[in-house]
């Protein structure tokens, strides 16, 4: 979990190795610092990558909310700051 408030966060990215389309974006979403460990059957959490979320509300992710989204009937959706 970041705690940035009044600090600085500094990247450096070399994008001449990225193809020609692709999106070379960094940004922050506002995600359960726990990764939806505890609800449900998730037992992996954060640390397993359970709990990602975006603004586009991507519908490919298979766990949501302890839950199996398999057929992606439903986004994970958040807020983003780019």
């Amino acid at each position: 979990v970041f705690k940035l408030k009044n600090k600085e966060f500094t990247v450096d990215v070399d994008v001449s190795t990225l193809a020609c389309g692709l999106n070379g974006a960094l940004y922050f979403v506002e995600m359960d610092g726990k990764g939806g460990k505890g609800l449900g059957a998730n037992t992996a959490g954060a640390k397993f990558g359970t709990g990602y979320c975006d603004a586009q509300c991507p519908h490919d992710i298979k766990w949501m909310d302890g839950e199996a989204n398999v057929d992606g009937a439903h986004g994970m959706c958040c807020f983003e700051m780019d």
